[in-house]
């Protein structure tokens, strides 16, 4: 790698004690500078990293790894680094591969590298995989880039990529969003394969994978229908409004044939065209205030 950019390793870290001075130290050996952010650990984590050669910020409770990714994107910002690098902080991925992401950027022919965890990974759990497959599809909408892994936590940024982007998720929802609004400013993206390690000896998650995942999936969602209103919200608004009028008919039918009214088609016909009428009304709401964003 030249060291003629300078290179800082964020990680952000939560109760890694035991794996966090190994790979400080491993990190060190590849970059100019390691700083890691203590998310409210309750174990040694701080003390580990900082007797292995790593500034640390500490962040007085957890508050999600989105958080410690935005003290440490400021930290960035702030600091001489041309090249920054974000790699987790449980040691399921390889510092050695630091210069595989960082190769497009010195070139200057990405602004992203996201590290791409999947080719011929069959370690990784079928549900796990399952998930972040569903994940990466709900980001591309939004993107309407096809990259493989969204959720991967091994990623070289540029500056000028730090110094652009904007998300405000606490969570695990943050690394979709950094893509998102990357996406939005232009910015280049691209993916080189890398190693996983996900028999590390050690727990390396604390979240629950089911409410991780839906809690990630339901950010994007709402991320979905407010980047696309009129076509997520708005035709399929307009189809069930539409099947409403047409139900309404039938029922307006049954009534002139029989002079009864059928109560329950009834209920039916209002509970379709108030859901119809509902949809497209936010659809016009979401997709206003996306103009008004725009033209600001």
């Amino acid at each position: 790698m030249s060291r003629l950019l300078y290179t800082l390793a964020c990680i952000p870290a939560f109760n890694e004690e035991g794996a966090i001075g190994k790979l400080v130290k491993k990190t060190l050996s590849y970059v100019d500078s390691v700083v890691v952010c203590d998310d409210g650990s309750s174990d040694n984590t701080t003390k580990e990293a900082k007797d292995s050669g790593a500034y640390v910020i500490v962040h007085d409770e957890n508050k999600g790894k989105g958080s410690a990714l935005k003290s440490l994107f400021e930290h960035a910002k702030h600091s001489t680094a041309d090249i920054i690098i974000t790699i987790d902080g449980d040691g399921q991925f390889l510092p050695e591969e630091i210069k595989k992401l960082t190769k497009p950027i010195i070139e200057k022919t990405s602004d992203i590298v996201v590290g791409y965890r999947f080719d011929d990974q069959i370690e990784m759990p079928s549900y796990r995989k399952l998930g972040n497959k569903i994940l990466d599809h709900a980001t591309n909408i939004i993107t309407s880039l096809p990259i493989r892994d969204t959720q991967s936590g091994f990623r070289a940024y540029s500056k000028k990529a730090v110094e652009l982007i904007e998300f405000s998720n606490d969570g695990f929802t943050a690394d979709s969003e950094i893509l998102i609004n990357a996406s939005k400013n232009d910015l280049r993206i691209s993916e080189e394969k890398i190693t996983v390690i996900y028999d590390t000896g050690r727990r390396t998650s604390t979240k629950n994978p089911i409410l991780h995942g839906s809690s990630v999936l339901g950010s994007l969602i709402e991320m979905i229908l407010v980047k696309h209103p009129l076509k997520y919200l708005g035709i399929p608004g307009l189809t069930v409004l539409i099947c409403g009028i047409l139900f309404s008919f039938y029922t307006i039918s049954i009534f002139n044939e029989t002079q009864l009214l059928p109560i329950p088609f009834a209920l039916v016909s209002i509970g379709i065209l108030l859901l119809g009428f509902l949809l497209l009304l936010s659809s016009g709401i979401l997709f206003a205030i996306n103009r008004s964003v725009f033209h600001k």
